[in-house]
């Protein structure tokens, strides 16, 4: 059997065993007691059979000795509940003798060492003890739950099932700290949230009431989708580096600012850096400082600001709403845009400019409720911020917003006096620092309002310009069905111009629109859009009819199912791309709650914003490793500075021919130089500088095109991208290629 049939035959098996412990939850729930349901019993046989034949191809003693106790008990209680007889009575037999056969074939024919089991070199006795304890009290609690079971002739679960469970969970999820095996870690984490659940149940009353199901959780729905939306998060942060070029370069731009101490002019690569306002990079810094220079560091209050977003969203869409239910589907529809994702994967501005966006929204609205003039000023504060953060733009989705408010709805916007008072604190925070260095130089007006406003938005001056339909693309990849569903209730008479789905309908489609006209066009500019997006959603999701929600479940269902096959395909798409045994584990997983959820009896109006939801946390896990097995395909160069490092130690100075690699400082400590060759990207603006010394940092061959022969030192290490073609050199130099690492060539400059 091969390998991959065989790890399928195992991820499957993990995947039910996931599966049948949501089901025994969300049953539960819904009656208020802890049940045993059959299907809990079901599921629990035909994992445990699988991996049996998986532990048997292995030949590995230990998978098919531990799982055959907890095997049989699944069958007694089958019995018990009088669902056994629903097999047929030669599957009954194939059930009750071929896991026999298995353990006879492991014990006289495969021959198990028992030797490399106790003697394994990449696992401590300590450790291989305590994760074997772990597993032993796993065991023992369906022996207590049999034992029970058997006394009151009923398959239900005692406390101390849960209890036992919960010690087990602990003690496994530790033992996964210590390998730092993440994937082992994920799901006993899930494992003890259930138990932990279980035994609030069992300590509760009796709940007979027919409430819907997330209304059951109240008390701890929001603490829970932000619990597991930053488990999801956090799972592997760190496993890639920072990627060319955006990322890259914030991250160095802040590592510099902490390094030099200079917190109000950003140098990247030693040449200022002025195209952003400085908070990302205070941000950036601070958590530097804090946590360490690091990848993990660069993202880290990236994953903060994402889990307050969803919070900001849930307390916007109570004030529309003031339902705690639809305001927490719309936080948990919110967290299941994979933008949001994208958005926390890789260190930019945009979000935190849509934390400060998000903020001035929700203030705003609450403002308009209330009429209280503090929430107006706490309105314009977090606009000074998101000024701070990315100029301008940040107006963009509040002032289109408040004015259709103003000029459509006819609302009253407040007093102008507390406008004066808030447009004043927002000047004073969002230009400071543009005051500051215009003070300091003239030359910085032109600077920020013509080349960085102006022509970002009139021409393609930075080569992101990108056809108009761009923006709908990729609402479309990222919100399908529900961008559909909100923009078919676009207002067809003038009264529906009024009502307060309307207005979240503008919250999308006016900035859209906006965006969508400007010529620089990158996918995390609308990022600010998506709260409106979710909340307007669930506005008009609420009122449709039963089976208008079952036609648009089945709409994200296919959408699901084509994504699937997709993700389980990259490889035959790209051969670039490598995937690893975990990344298909949680494919596996993700499959069988899919599926799962879509058995269990829950209202379909909340069902389908659940499987939303659980699709894009494990779309997040299952991103973490692509990215950290493909650094060639998201352009992570940390293998090629790292083979520098091992290889080439004596060398303090590497050349980069034609690119910026920011990328390159940021993972070493190797003096990077930058080789202009006609690379607009690597153009620098250097009218700043206050003397010439970034010239050492910064080579002109088009000013210079001797300097190669005149000045480039000898057996000097060169970086470029693989498809670039070497400067040309007099008989007396050569070039020696070295490695070719993830799209990248390590050549060496020789002189004869």
């Amino acid at each position: 059997m091969k390998n991959w049939p065989l790890l399928g035959i195992g991820f499957l098996a993990q995947g039910l065993f996931s599966a049948r412990f949501l089901i025994q939850l969300v049953k539960s729930e819904k009656a208020g007691k802890v049940l045993s349901p059959v299907i809990f019993w079901q599921l629990s046989l035909m994992a445990s059979f699988l991996l049996l034949v998986y532990g048997t191809f292995r030949e590995d003693m230990v998978i098919v000795g531990g799982q055959l106790i907890g095997y049989y008990i699944y069958i007694r209680n089958l019995q018990i509940l009088n669902a056994w007889k629903a097999f047929t009575t030669t599957l009954r037999l194939v059930f009750l003798l071929l896991p026999l056969f298995f353990l006879l074939y492991l014990l006289f024919v495969a021959h198990y060492d028992f030797f490399i089991l106790v003697n394994n070199p990449e696992i401590s006795k300590v450790l291989l003890t305590w994760g074997t304890f772990g597993q032993a009290i796993f065991t023992l609690r369906f022996v207590v739950q049999w034992r029970h079971a058997e006394k009151k002739r009923k398959a239900e679960f005692p406390l101390a099932f849960w209890y036992i469970s919960l010690v087990g969970a602990l003690l496994i999820a530790s033992y996964a700290i210590y390998r730092k095996d993440s994937v082992l870690f994920i799901g006993q984490a899930f494992g003890i949230i259930v138990y932990l659940r279980n035994l609030m149940i069992n300590s509760g009353k009796v709940n007979l009431s027919r409430q819907p199901y997330l209304y059951r959780l109240k008390r701890i729905r929001l603490f829970l989708l932000i619990l597991f939306t930053g488990l999801a998060l956090f799972f592997n942060l760190g496993s890639w580096s920072v990627t060319e070029s955006s990322e890259a370069r914030y991250a160095e731009i802040s590592k510099e600012m902490l390094t030099n101490g200079d917190l109000l002019h950003p140098q990247l690569m030693g040449i200022y850096h002025f195209h952003k306002p400085p908070v990302t990079y205070w941000l950036t810094a601070l958590s530097f400082k804090l946590f360490g220079t690091s990848a993990f560091s660069a993202r880290l209050f990236l994953q903060l600001a994402a889990l307050i977003l969803i919070w900001l969203v849930y307390k916007i869409a109570l004030v529309f709403f003031n339902n705690p239910n639809q305001a927490f589907l719309a936080a948990m529809l919110y967290a299941s845009f994979p933008t949001l994702i994208i958005g926390s994967r890789a260190l930019t501005t945009d979000m935190y400019l849509t934390l400060f966006v998000t903020a001035t929204m929700y203030f705003w609205f609450l403002y308009c409720k209330k009429q209280k003039p503090i929430l107006l000023i706490l309105c314009y504060v977090f606009l000074g911020f998101g000024f701070l953060t990315k100029g301008p733009v940040v107006l963009i989705v509040p002032a289109m917003v408040s004015l259709f408010q103003g000029l459509v709805q006819k609302q009253n916007l407040g007093s102008w006096k507390i406008h004066v008072i808030g447009i004043f604190l927002m000047l004073a925070i969002g230009l400071s620092w543009f005051v500051y260095l215009y003070l300091e130089d003239a030359r910085f007006l032109n600077y920020f309002l013509f080349k960085h406003t102006i022509q970002r938005f009139a021409t393609n001056t930075f080569q992101r310009g990108q056809p108009f339909w761009f923006y709908i693309a990729v609402l479309l990849g990222t919100a399908f069905p529900w961008v559909i569903l909100l923009f078919k209730q676009f207002p067809v008479r003038w009264k529906d111009f009024q009502n307060n789905g309307t207005l979240l309908l503008m919250w999308v489609l006016l900035p859209l629109l906006f965006f969508s006209m400007s010529q620089s066009k990158l996918v995390l500019y609308i990022l600010p859009i998506y709260p409106g997006l979710a909340i307007g959603t669930i506005y008009y999701w609420e009122k449709l009819k039963p089976t208008q929600h079952k036609i648009w479940e089945r709409f994200q269902s296919a959408y699901h199912i084509v994504l699937m096959i997709t993700l389980l395909s990259l490889p035959l798409m790209d051969t670039r791309i490598s995937l690893n045994y975990k990344y298909y584990f949680i494919w596996f997983i993700l499959a069988s709650l899919l599926v799962t959820i879509q058995q269990v009896n829950i209202r379909k109006l909340d069902r389908t914003v659940i499987s939303a939801f659980i699709f894009t946390l494990g779309l997040t896990c299952m991103s973490t490793y692509f990215l950290s097995q493909n650094p060639g395909v998201i352009n992570d160069t940390h293998r090629v500075t790292d083979w520098i490092l091992d290889h080439e130690q004596a060398e303090s100075r590497v050349y980069i021919y034609d690119k910026r690699m920011p990328s390159g400082l940021f993972n070493s400590n190797l003096q990077v130089i930058s080789v202009f060759d006609g690379d607009e990207s690597l153009n620098r603006e250097t009218q700043f500088q206050q003397d010439q010394s970034w010239k050492s940092q910064l080579i002109n061959m088009e000013s210079n095109p001797d300097w190669i022969t005149s000045s480039a030192p000898h057996r000097s290490i060169w970086i470029m991208k693989s498809k670039k073609k070497l400067p040309q050199t007099d008989e007396n130099f050569s070039w020696v290629q070295l490695k070719e690492i993830d799209g990248w060539k390590i050549v060496r400059l020789v002189k004869k």
